[in-house]
């Protein structure tokens, strides 16, 4: 889970963030994904990432969580526009 300072970035930020690292890991498996190249795309420094995860785990749970939660959503809109069909 992301640390409060996360929380704190403008959406902005924290989307190029995100982008970045969704694009390190659509390239390579999580054990092959390097922090160094989320910070290089998202243009933050090295101390900047720790500040707003723990570990790259922890970046890429967060990310899986949230299309989780979307897909959920999406899920249950359905179940309610189509009477539960």
């Amino acid at each position: 889970m992301p640390k409060q300072t996360f929380f704190n970035l403008p959406a902005e930020k924290q989307d190029n963030l995100l982008n970045a690292a969704k694009k390190e890991f659509s390239r390579v498996p999580l054990h092959e994904a390097v922090i160094s190249n989320i910070i290089k795309s998202a243009k933050i420094p090295r101390g900047s990432f720790y500040q707003y995860f723990e570990d790259l785990e922890d970046l890429f749970f967060y990310i899986l969580e949230e299309y989780v939660k979307r897909n959920n959503e999406r899920f249950t809109l359905q179940l309610k526009l189509n009477n539960g069909d």
